[in-house]
């Protein structure tokens, strides 16, 4: 098992952590919300900073997209890793419940954008790789699962 798929494992990972770690810490929506959008925004958008930044070669392989990697890639996690960031510094700073549902809301497009590129991808290019099949299945999910906590958080 290669460094991109221990990253790809480990972002589900700390999103699935975030969701346990929500309902068994979370006394309420807000502080629930509050903990799935530490875990989640770090876990997917910093190990996706960390990935595009220093395996961007290797990732572009494994998604099927050659062995690029270059300034584009690097653009994107750094992205990726300014919306980590932000997370740190809105719960350092603690700006409350708007701002987490801010960055989860960026996240969450970001990733339904993504997903579809994926799917278009995997369908309309015929890169019919694993990643490129799971990632809009996953991401539904996801936002299956998150929308609700943040819809609580925010009534």
């Amino acid at each position: 098992m290669n460094i991109n798929s221990v990253l790809e494992y480990a972002r589900w990972a700390g999103v699935g952590v975030g969701i346990f770690w929500a309902n068994y810490a979370g006394s309420s929506p807000a502080e629930q919300f509050s903990i799935i959008t530490a875990w989640t925004v770090l876990a997917v958008a910093g190990l996706s900073g960390v990935e595009s930044l220093f395996f961007g070669k290797s990732a572009s392989k494994i998604s099927g997209y050659g062995g690029g990697g270059g300034g584009y890639q690097r653009q994107s996690g750094i992205n990726n890793l300014a919306l980590a960031l932000a997370c740190v510094l809105a719960y350092a700073l603690g700006w409350g419940t708007m701002a987490q549902a801010a960055l989860m809301s960026t996240l969450l497009i970001f990733l339904i954008i993504s997903a579809a590129n994926h799917a278009y991808s995997a369908f309309r290019e015929g890169n019919r790789n694993l990643r490129n099949l799971l990632r809009p299945v996953l991401t539904a999910l996801l936002v299956a699962m998150v929308l609700p906590y943040m819809i609580a958080a925010l009534s």
